[in-house]
C-alpha cells in the first residue's frame, strides 16, 4: 500500500487563514460606520432637547387649564398615560447617565470605547442598566394597554418592546441582545439614545391629544400675520370635520346642499360657557320647528325648553355631552354631532349689599344701614344668583383682639349680628368670615373673608 504523505504544517497555515476568515467576516464593520453613529447620538440628543420643549409648554398649558381637563375622562386618560411616560423618559436618562458615569470610573469616555464591545456590555448587564429600562419599557407598554382611552402611536413597534425579537433573516433573539448585546458601544448607546427620543415624542403625542380634548392645537403663530396655521397630527380622535364652527358648513364635505337651516343653525348655536344647573341657551332666534323640521338629541338624557324662537337647556352635571342635530324636512337625517363641555359654576362673589362699602375703609353709619349679604355671579347676563347663602361668622376686633362675634343664618342680618355690627367703634375690624352657600348645580361654596376698618 502506497504510503501517503500528509503536509501537516500547509494544512495548519489553511485552519489558521480559515479561522481568520471567519473572525473578520463576523466583524466585518467599517470603522467609518461605527465612526457615524458618533454623530447619530448627537442628532439623536439634539432632537430631544428641542421635543423636550415643546413638552414643557404644552405642560404648562396643561397646568393653566387643568379644571377643564379633569372633567373629561379622555383627557385625563391621555394624562395619566403622559405621566407614565415621563417616568419611563426618566429610567432611559438615568440608565444613559449611568453609563456615563461607569465609563468615568473606568478613565474613558464613549468616543474612546465607541468601538469596543466588552466594557459597553458590562455595564449594561448591571441591574441599573439594560435589565432596568427593559422591565420599565414592558410595564409602560401593559399600562397604556389597559387605559380606557389612548391613541395609535408606535412606540411597541419601533422600539420594538416584546420579549422575542424577529431578525431580518428570521432568527429570533431576546430583547436585550437584538438591541444591545454584543455590539460596539457606538451601537448600543445609539439605540438607548433612540429609545429615549422615542418616548418624548409620544409624551408629547399625549399631551397634545389631550389639550386638543378642550380646543387646543400645535400652531404656528406670528405677531405680524394673524392667519393661524395648524400643525396636522396622525391622531384618529380628532377629525375637524365633526367641530362646529362660525362660518363652517358642517355638512358633508362632498355635499354643497346649503339652505336656510343651515345658515340658521350657525348663526343660533350657543355651545360655549356652559354651565351645570342653569338654563344654558342653545338656539337663540333659531326658526325652525322642533319635532317637526328638526330634532336634537342630547346624552346623557337633559330637559330641552322652548321660549319663542328660543331654546334652552338644563343640564344636572357637568362634565361632556354628546349633540345630535337631525333635519326632519325629508327623513330623519344626522347633520352633525358635536362634544359639548357642561362646567360647573364659579365661585361667587359676596359682598355687603349697600352703598359705600366696596372700600376696606368704611363708615360704621354705612355699615350699619346695610342689610344682608348679597351673592353675585356674572355669566352669561345672569340677572338673579343661582343658589343661597347659608350662614357666616361675623366678627368685630377691638384692639386687635377679638371682643364679640355672632353666627347669622341666611344673608339678612341677624339680632345678634345687628348688636355686633351697633357695638363697633373707630379703627374697629369687622370680619364676614366663613360664609358658606348652595349652588343650584348641587355644590357648596365657601366665600373669601370680607374685612372692614371703621373709620369713624
Amino acid at each position: 500500500m502506497a504510503e501517503v504523505h500528509v503536509d501537516v504544517k500547509r494544512y495548519q497555515i489553511i485552519s489558521l487563514l480559515y479561522i481568520v476568515f471567519i473572525c473578520f467576516s463576523l466583524i466585518n464593520i467599517k470603522i467609518s460606520v461605527l465612526d457615524s453613529n458618533v454623530y447619530t447620538i448627537k442628532s439623536l440628543q439634539s432632537i430631544d432637547k428641542e421635543e423636550l420643549k415643546k413638552v414643557d409648554i404644552s405642560n404648562k398649558i396643561i397646568d393653566d387649564n387643568l379644571g377643564s381637563l379633569k372633567i373629561r375622562p379622555k383627557a385625563m386618560s391621555y394624562l395619566n398615560i403622559r405621566t407614565r411616560l415621563s417616568m419611563s423618559s426618566k429610567v432611559a436618562t438615568e440608565v444613559l447617565k449611568h453609563i456615563d458615569l461607569e465609563l468615568a470610573k473606568k478613565n474613558t469616555t464613549l468616543l474612546k470605547e465607541f468601538n469596543s464591545r466588552n466594557v459597553m456590555e458590562e455595564i449594561l448587564k448591571s441591574e441599573l442598566g439594560v435589565k432596568r429600562l427593559e422591565a420599565d419599557l414592558f410595564e409602560l407598554s401593559e399600562f397604556i394597554k389597559k387605559a380606557p382611552f389612548k391613541i395609535q402611536t408606535s412606540l411597541d413597534s419601533l422600539i420594538p418592546i416584546q420579549k422575542v425579537v424577529t431578525t431580518i433573516k428570521g432568527k429570533e433573539e431576546n430583547w436585550d441582545y437584538y438591541l444591545f448585546m454584543h455590539k460596539p458601544s457606538a451601537i448600543s448607546y445609539m439605540q438607548l439614545e433612540r429609545i429615549k427620543l422615542l418616548l418624548t415624542k409620544t409624551q408629547l403625542l399625549y399631551q397634545e391629544a389631550a389639550l386638543a380634548e378642550i380646543g387646543y392645537m400645535p400652531t404656528y403663530f406670528s405677531q405680524f400675520n394673524p392667519k393661524l396655521y395648524v400643525l396636522k397630527k396622525d391622531v384618529k380622535e380628532y377629525k375637524e370635520e365633526e367641530i362646529i364652527k362660525p362660518g363652517q358648513k358642517v355638512i358633508n364635505i362632498d355635499e354643497q346642499v346649503f339652505d336656510n337651516m343651515f345658515k340658521n343653525i350657525l348663526s343660533s348655536l350657543r355651545t360655549e360657557n356652559i354651565f351645570a344647573g342653569l338654563n344654558n341657551t342653545l338656539l337663540n332666534d333659531f326658526n325652525f320647528a322642533l319635532g317637526q323640521e328638526f330634532d336634537i338629541e342630547i346624552s346623557p338624557k337633559v330637559n330641552i325648553t322652548k321660549n319663542n324662537k328660543s331654546y334652552a337647556v338644563l343640564f344636572n352635571k357637568s362634565g361632556e355631552y354628546t349633540l345630535k342635530f337631525y333635519d326632519l324636512r325629508k327623513e330623519r337625517k344626522l347633520l352633525f354631532e358635536k362634544k359639548i363641555i357642561v362646567n360647573p359654576i364659579p365661585d361667587p362673589v359676596v359682598t355687603v349689599k349697600g352703598d359705600n362699602l366696596k372700600s376696606y375703609l368704611i363708615s360704621s353709619k354705612n355699615l350699619l344701614g346695610a342689610e344682608r349679604l348679597e351673592a353675585k355671579l356674572q355669566i352669561n347676563n345672569l340677572n338673579y344668583f343661582p343658589g343661597r347663602i347659608n350662614s357666616y361668622k361675623v366678627v368685630r376686633i377691638h384692639n386687635g383682639k377679638e371682643e364679640e362675634f355672632a353666627n347669622n343664618s341666611g344673608e339678612l342680618f341677624q339680632p345678634n349680628t345687628q348688636k355686633v355690627l351697633g357695638a363697633l367703634k373707630k379703627n374697629d375690624l369687622l370680619i364676614f368670615d366663613n360664609i358658606n352657600m348652595s349652588l343650584v348645580d348641587g355644590s357648596t361654596r365657601t366665600a373669601a373673608p370680607i374685612i372692614y376698618k371703621i373709620i369713624d
